[in-house]
């Protein structure tokens, strides 16, 4: 895929973004796209975005709770993006959100090379609880190339109160999603790759091999413990409740 063409989808996908309408998936326009091409392509919206004054804040990773089990794949969070519990979020800025719970990692020193689950226990990073609004802007997704263009799909990264990583079993955390009042669905920390830290370890290779790093401060979105729920309309209160590790939640405003 020449440079060019690679810009072009990159302009279109961005400009659906700020403006909360939707595009055509780019596979359904480019059939030979790669998953090289994509990531390119979101580095690309996430650079004109940057653009404008934003910020790298950390990142998103999407199907790392898959069953059978697939390769995941990256968004990048950037400052505008990560909100506190209890913020009111305007349904006209997303095309038609989605929300999921998921814990919520807290880098606490730069890692530029892979590590493990265990190098992450023993290091100063946090765990807290997490809603991720999610937001698709294309049309006739056909997957995860198509979703990796539209940076993972992430609107938002809801945090809750964070605490260190070494204090609470990651893998055994119970949660409960709901709207209101109406419980939605529920999880465990061992459904994302068997432990939310796991899926950071993961990324840790990930951006090591994109010459990237995870640095200070950087939030990480591990994945979906209860899967996507359609916000059925404005004045919704989302909250999920992960028990020892406390509670966290959104509202949603015309």
């Amino acid at each position: 895929m020449t440079p060019g063409r690679l810009d072009d989808l990159a302009r279109g996908l961005g400009d659906a973004w700020a403006r909360a309408v939707t595009v055509a998936a780019p596979t359904t326009v480019e059939p030979s796209l790669t998953t090289l091409d994509a990531y390119a392509i979101q580095d690309l919206i996430i650079q004109g975005r940057m653009g404008t004054g934003r910020k790298i804040a950390g990142w998103k990773l999407g199907l790392t709770s898959s069953d059978p089990p697939q390769t995941p794949i990256v968004g990048t969070l950037l400052d505008d993006m990560v909100v506190g519990s209890g913020t009111e979020l305007s349904l006209a800025t997303m095309v038609k959100p989605m929300v999921e719970a998921e814990c919520v990692v807290k880098i606490g020193e730069t890692i530029g090379k892979p590590v493990s689950v265990d190098d992450l226990l023993a290091g100063p990073h946090l765990l807290g609880p997490g809603i991720e609004v999610i937001d698709y802007r294309t049309v006739d997704s056909r997957g995860s190339i198509d979703w990796i263009a539209d940076n993972s799909t992430v609107a938002y990264a809801v945090v809750g109160d964070l605490t260190p990583v070494s204090d609470v079993d990651a893998a055994a955390i119970e949660v409960s999603l709901a709207s209101d009042d109406t419980e939605l669905a529920n999880g465990r920390g061992s459904k994302v790759m068997g432990n939310p830290l796991a899926a950071v370890a993961w990324l840790s290779g990930h951006l090591s091999g994109r010459g990237r790093v995870l640095a200070r401060d950087d939030v990480v979105l591990t994945g979906s413990l209860t899967g996507h729920h359609l916000v059925t309309g404005a004045e919704t209160e989302y909250h999920a409740d992960f028990g020892e590790l406390g509670r966290v939640s959104v509202r949603f405003t015309s």
